[in-house]
C-alpha cells in the first residue's frame, strides 16, 4: 500500500501512459485516415472563391486562407501528404483566390502611397510570399510576378525594420527565391541578437506574447527553427 501510494509508482504509470499516446499519435494508418477526413472537410468548407471563412456562411478570409494553405505548404515540403491529387486541387484553388488579394493590396497600397519606395512590407503580403515560397511549382501570373519582384526589393532593403517572426520569413523567402546574400544577413542578424543557455537553448528575449497573430511566441520560435534548419542544416544538432 505504501508503495502504490509512492510518487514515484505515479510517474512510472503516467510515463506507460505518455508512450501509449505517443504510440498511437505516430500509428500511420491513423495518421492517414485522419488526414483524409481533415481533407475533406476543408474541401467541403471551401468556397467557390478558392477561400475560406471564419466560419460556415462567413465571408472569404484572406488571414485563414493564407494560413490553411500554408500548413499544407509544410506538409508538401515535408513529404508526409496524402492522397495528393486531391490536395492539389485544393491548393490550386485557394491560390487563385489568393494571388488576387496580393495583387489587390499591392494596387490599393500604390494608389495610396505618398512614395512607393517607403516601407510598404506588411504582415500579411509577407506572409502570402512565404506561403508562396512551398508552391513553386505552381505558376503565377505576369502581374504576380512583377509584384512579387517589388516586395523582393522591398525585403533587401527594409527587412532591419521588421520584428523576429517576420524576419524568420523574410529569411526563407529569400533563401528560396534565390537571394542567399540577403538571408545570410537576416540569420547572421538574428544569430547575433539570441540568447544561448544551457537550459533554453538558443531563444529571443524579444520574443514575448501579444494578441497579434505574427507575435505568439511558440510559433515565432518554431519558425526561426525552421529557418535555421534550412538555410543552415549543418548547424542543427
Amino acid at each position: 500500500l505504501l508503495i502504490q501510494e509512492t510518487p514515484w509508482l505515479r510517474d512510472a504509470q503516467s510515463e506507460t501512459e505518455q508512450k501509449k499516446r505517443i504510440a498511437l499519435l505516430f500509428n500511420l494508418n491513423k495518421m492517414k485516415n485522419e488526414q483524409a477526413t481533415a481533407l475533406n472537410k476543408l474541401k467541403q468548407n471551401q468556397k467557390g472563391s478558392g477561400a475560406w471563412p471564419w466560419f460556415n456562411g462567413g465571408p472569404d478570409s484572406r488571414f485563414v486562407t493564407q494560413h490553411i494553405i500554408a500548413g499544407m505548404g509544410h506538409l508538401k515540403h515535408l513529404s508526409v501528404t496524402s492522397n495528393k491529387e486531391e490536395m492539389q486541387k485544393v491548393i490550386k484553388n485557394a491560390l487563385r483566390y489568393l494571388d488576387n488579394e496580393f495583387v489587390k493590396e499591392y494596387i490599393y497600397m500604390k494608389r495610396h502611397a505618398t512614395n512607393i519606395n517607403d516601407d510598404h512590407l506588411s504582415q500579411t503580403q509577407i506572409h502570402y510570399l512565404y506561403m508562396r515560397s512551398f508552391f513553386k511549382d505552381i505558376k503565377t501570373s505576369k502581374q504576380v510576378d512583377e509584384i512579387t519582384a517589388y516586395y523582393k526589393g522591398q525585403a533587401q532593403k527594409y527587412w532591419k525594420n521588421k520584428g523576429l517572426y517576420a524576419k524568420g520569413m523574410l529569411a526563407l523567402i529569400m533563401h528560396r527565391n534565390d537571394d542567399a546574400k540577403t538571408s545570410e544577413k537576416i540569420l547572421r542578424a538574428l544569430e547575433e541578437n539570441s540568447i544561448t543557455s544551457e537550459e533554453l537553448g538558443m531563444y529571443w528575449k524579444s520574443n514575448t506574447n501579444s494578441w497579434h497573430w505574427y507575435q505568439a511566441p511558440i510559433e515565432t520560435q518554431a519558425l526561426l527553427i525552421e529557418a535555421f534548419a534550412e538555410i543552415h542544416p549543418q548547424d542543427v544538432e
